[in-house]
């Protein structure tokens, strides 16, 4: 196999707004997502909090020592860091600041925020801090040049092996002979499933749960390759986009979560996909034409239809009038015979 076409992804340059798209998404999901727990500090943060230590036990031990004033100074600087990135200003800078504020408060405090979704975040994060960039779109000083494709392509790659790799833990964890999801389902209100969930009979049901067990290894160890096929790129991004948004609506998952896994598998569509999907005249002209089609369809049909229409109801009404003797129509009458 040629090695140039292994790192053919990296190289080179794309279109800028799947990049912009994946900034604005990302981004949002780490405001929405610390944003509780940094504007009520004294929930999380203040003194005699219960906390939790999950990332940097260094940070969780002196940051409790740290004067409340600066705490809220550094919340501030956080939130505006992202803001500024959701926003396309300084996009490097930003998220240099945003992930060292985001990790920090993490470790001081994980109670508030769940680790599923900041594990593929402080990677994210640190190639954004790395490589720069994904502000030549969607963003107040927007270029619209192109954009390398050394970021997104290894954001891409970096979420499409944790969601493989994922349905790969799953397979060897016998998901396919314990029915899993029959049990995570199976949790009563509050926990793990949203309330519709747990109120649904018909979810709990062993063959639903099974279809849904085969289904969730199906996507995650299927759609991550399709979506390097250009032939099933379309399909499986459809696929993808439905069983992640099955998973938010159906599990308590963070919005972090979904905006992580769902907004970067944009970066799999080439330029030509892309313009083709972006292209609102084309997809007007497209409407419009088979409007006009169907609307000549209808009309040749009722044209072709009348006549045939008019000349049964036109016979009908003749027929009775011979038939009850109308007038203004000679009745017809067999001569009788004569006697010769």
């Amino acid at each position: 196999m040629d090695a140039a076409k292994l790192f053919a992804p990296f190289e080179g340059t794309r279109d800028p707004r799947p990049i912009a798209v994946v900034r604005i998404a990302f981004f949002t999901g780490l405001l929405l997502h610390f944003a509780p727990s940094l504007i009520w500090l004294d929930v999380g943060y203040g003194r005699g909090a219960v906390r939790t230590d999950a990332w940097n036990h260094w940070l969780f031990s002196h940051l409790s020592h740290t004067p409340p004033a600066l705490v809220r100074v550094f919340a501030i600087v956080t939130l505006l860091a992202l803001v500024a990135a959701i926003a396309g200003i300084r996009p490097r800078i930003a998220a240099l600041v945003a992930g060292f504020g985001c990790y920090a408060f993490a470790s001081f405090n994980s109670i508030h925020l769940q680790t599923l979704a900041l594990v593929p975040a402080w990677a994210i994060l640190l190639l954004w801090m790395i490589c720069g960039g994904g502000a030549n779109a969607y963003a107040p000083r927007a270029s619209g040049e192109r954009e390398p494709s050394l970021l997104g392509s290894l954001i891409l790659f970096q979420i499409l092996l944790a969601v493989l790799f994922s349905g790969v833990e799953k397979l060897l964890a016998g998901w396919p002979w314990s029915n899993e999801m029959g049990i995570v389902l199976a949790y009563p209100h509050g926990f793990m499933v949203r309330d519709w969930v747990a109120a649904l009979p018909i979810l709990h049901g062993p063959v639903m749960s099974t279809l849904l067990t085969w289904g969730t290894l199906a996507v995650e160890l299927g759609t991550p390759i399709l979506l390097l096929v250009r032939r099933t790129r379309l399909a499986a991004l459809v696929v993808y986009e439905l069983f992640f948004l099955g998973i938010i609506a159906m599990l308590e998952v963070p919005p972090l979560f979904y905006f992580i896994f769902a907004s970067v598998p944009v970066l799999a569509l080439d330029d030509a996909q892309l313009a083709r999907l972006t292209d609102v005249r084309s997809w007007a002209r497209r409407w419009a034409r088979r409007r006009t089609s169907s609307r000549a369809r209808r009309a040749s049909a009722g044209s072709s239809g009348t006549p045939r229409h008019d000349r049964a109801g036109s016979a009908a009404p003749c027929t009775a009038a011979a038939r009850q003797g109308a007038p203004g129509r000679p009745r017809r009458t067999r001569p009788s015979a004569r006697p010769t």
